[in-house]
C-alpha cells in the first residue's frame, strides 16, 4: 500500500465516523413555544379574587407548582434545541474540514513529478494529511465532547425536576425504577442474588408473551445465557437490569464468589459482539477459571484465597467488526457512565475495608473502561488491565485517574486490533496503546505492558506459562496462559509478581 493510499484508508475511516445524511437539527427537540403557551393558560387558569379560602389557597400553590414545571421544560427545551444544532454544525464543519483535506492530498500528490524522490514526497504529503486530520478528528472530538456533558447536565435538570410538581397531562406518574434494576446496597450475596434470580423469572414469564420475533428470541436468549453463566460453582447474580424497551439488551452481571466480603475482586468487561446472549456464559466460566489461577498463586505467595471475579455484560457494545459502531466511541460514551455506576455501588455495597479491585478491559470494552476511569471510576480500582485495545482515551495513565504502578496493557504481537490501535490518534482515543517512547536515551512503552508470550514467572517451581495469541486468547485458559497469569496477579494487588514486556521483546 503506497503512503497516499493509507492515507485515503484512514481518512474514510475518519469520514464514516462523521456519519452519512444530513444532521438531525435541534427544532424536533425544542417545544419551548408550545409549552411557555400552556405555561400562559395554567397562569389564566389561577384563582384570582373570586376564590379565597383554604382550598383556593391550596389549588393556586398546585397551579403555581404546574406552571413552574412547564416553564422549566421549556427553557430546558430551548437549550436542548441550540445544544443540537451546536451539534450538527460541528458535524457539518468536520465533513466540509476533512473533504476539503482530502482535495488538498490529492492535488499535492498529482503535482509531484516521477523521479527518484517521488516516493518521498508522497510520504511527506501523505504524513501531512495524516497530522492535519487528526486535527481535525480531534478538535471535532472535543467539540462534541462538550455537547455530550451538556446534554448530559440537561438531562440531569430534567430528571431533577419534581414528580410530584409534575402535572398529570404532561405524562403519568413516574415509574420506581428500583422495581426493574438491581440493588446491591444490602452487600448481602444471598439476598442480592435471590431478589434478582426472582426479576430474571419475571422477565422470562413477560417476554414469553411478546410476539413470535427476533425481539422475543432475543430476549430469551438472553435469559437463558444468564441461567447458563449461574451453572458455574459459587456463581451469584449480582446485576440484572430490565431494560425499558424489550428491543434492547439485557444488561447483566455475574459473579464467582462473594464480591462483598472477599478481600480480592476484579470486574472483565468484554468487547465487540459480547452480548449477554453471546458472551455472559463463556465470561462466567473464564470468571471462574481467573478465580482458580488467583488462588493457585496466592497460595504459594502466602496471600488471602477469598476471591471474587465478575463478568460485567452491563452496556451494549458492537454487534460485530462490520458494526459501523466500531469506527466510534458513541457506545463507549454510553457504556461508560453505567460501568462507573456498577463500580460506585459494588464499592458502597462492600463490607470489606480492606478490599482491592482490579478492572480488566478487553478490546472495544478497554475503550469503554477508559473512558469511564477517566470519568470518576478510577476512584474505586486499585488497578486496571487493558488488552487488546484500540485506544482507551488516554495520553499517560495519570489522564484517566491512574499511575504507571497500577495500570497496564497487554497486547498479543499478533492481534490485528494492534493495526488499529496505532490509528488512536486520529481517533481522538488517546496514543496507540503499544507506543513505545525515548524517554531519557532509554526506550520504554508508553503505557507499562505484560508480557502475552511463554515462560516463567517469578515465582520459584510455578509452572511455565503459554502464551495467548490473537484477538481473544488474552482471558481465555487462565491457569495456563502467561495473560491468565499476569490478570491474576494484578487481581491479587500483587504488581510486583507480573512478568513485564519490555520494547526489545516487543
Amino acid at each position: 500500500m503506497s503512503p497516499i493510499d493509507a492515507f485515503y484508508a484512514v481518512w474514510a475511516n475518519a469520514r464514516d465516523a462523521f456519519g452519512q445524511g444530513t444532521p438531525q437539527a435541534g427544532a424536533q427537540f425544542d417545544d419551548s413555544a408550545a409549552l411557555r403557551q400552556l405555561g400562559s393558560d395554567v397562569a389564566s387558569a389561577a384563582p384570582g379574587s373570586a376564590w379565597s379560602g383554604d382550598a383556593a389557597s391550596a389549588y393556586d400553590a398546585k397551579n403555581t407548582g404546574h406552571r413552574t414545571v412547564i416553564e422549566r421544560i421549556a427553557d430546558l427545551d430551548q437549550r436542548l434545541g441550540k445544544t443540537i444544532d451546536q451539534s450538527a454544525r460541528i458535524v457539518t464543519a468536520g465533513r466540509q474540514n476533512l473533504a476539503t483535506l482530502r482535495d488538498w492530498v490529492t492535488d499535492a500528490a498529482n503535482s509531484v513529478p516521477p523521479g527518484k524522490q517521488r516516493e518521498l514526497l508522497l510520504t511527506q504529503i501523505a504524513s501531512k494529511g495524516l497530522e492535519r486530520l487528526g486535527e481535525i478528528v480531534r478538535g471535532a472530538n472535543a467539540d462534541l465532547t462538550d455537547v455530550a456533558r451538556d446534554i448530559t447536565k440537561l438531562g440531569t435538570e430534567y430528571g431533577a425536576l419534581n414528580p410530584k410538581q409534575t402535572p398529570a397531562f404532561l405524562g403519568e406518574e413516574k415509574p420506581d425504577d428500583d422495581a426493574d434494576k438491581t440493588d446491591m446496597s444490602s452487600g448481602d450475596i444471598n439476598q442480592v442474588d435471590r431478589a434478582n434470580r426472582e426479576l430474571l423469572q419475571e422477565m422470562f414469564d413477560e417476554y414469553q408473551q411478546l410476539p413470535d420475533g427476533q425481539i422475543k428470541t432475543d430476549r430469551l436468549a438472553d435469559i437463558a445465557a444468564i441461567r447458563e453463566a449461574l451453572k458455574v460453582a459459587d456463581s451469584h447474580l449480582i446485576y440484572l437490569e430490565k431494560p425499558d424497551d424489550p428491543s434492547q439488551m439485557i444488561p447483566a452481571a455475574v459473579s464467582v464468589g462473594d464480591p462483598f466480603t472477599a478481600d480480592h475482586v476484579s470486574t472483565t468487561v468484554p468487547g465487540v459482539s459480547s452480548t449477554t446472549r453471546g458472551a455472559i456464559a463463556g465470561m462466567a466460566g473464564e470468571a471462574a477459571e481467573l478465580r482458580n489461577e488467583a488462588r493457585d498463586i496466592a497460595e504459594q505467595v502466602g496471600a488471602s484465597q477469598n476471591i471474587a471475579t465478575i463478568a460485567w455484560v452491563g452496556y451494549q457494545p458492537p454487534l460485530d467488526m462490520t458494526d459501523p459502531a466500531v469506527l466510534n466511541d458513541d457506545l463507549a460514551q454510553a457504556g461508560a457512565p453505567k460501568l462507573t455506576s456498577f463500580l460506585s455501588d459494588l464499592d458502597a455495597a462492600s463490607t470489606n475495608p480492606n478490599q482491592t479491585t482490579a478492572l480488566f478491559g478487553h478490546s472495544y470494552g478497554s475503550l469503554t473502561s477508559g473512558i469511564a476511569l477517566g470519568d470518576g471510576a478510577s476512584q474505586y480500582v486499585d488497578n486496571a488491565v487493558l488488552y487488546g485495545s484500540p485506544g482507551f482515551q488516554a495520553d499517560k495513565p495519570a489522564d484517566i485517574g491512574m499511575t504507571d504502578d497500577n495500570f497496564f496493557v497487554m497486547a498479543a504481537r499478533d492481534d490485528p486490533i494492534n493495526t488499529i490501535g496505532a490509528l488512536a490518534p486520529y481517533h481522538g482515543w488517546g496514543s496507540d496503546p503499544n507506543d513505545i517512547i525515548n524517554e531519557d536515551g532509554k526506550l520504554r512503552f508508553r503505557f507499562q505492558h505484560l508480557e502475552t508470550d511463554a515462560g516463567d514467572t517469578p515465582i520459584p517451581g510455578y509452572e511455565t506459562k503459554t502464551g495467548a495469541s490473537g484477538h481473544s486468547e488474552y482471558g481465555r485458559d487462565a491457569g495456563e496462559r502467561m495473560t491468565g497469569y499476569n490478570l491474576a496477579a494484578i487481581l491479587l494487588d500483587r504488581p510486583d509478581l507480573t512478568v513485564k514486556e519490555t520494547p526489545l521483546s516487543w
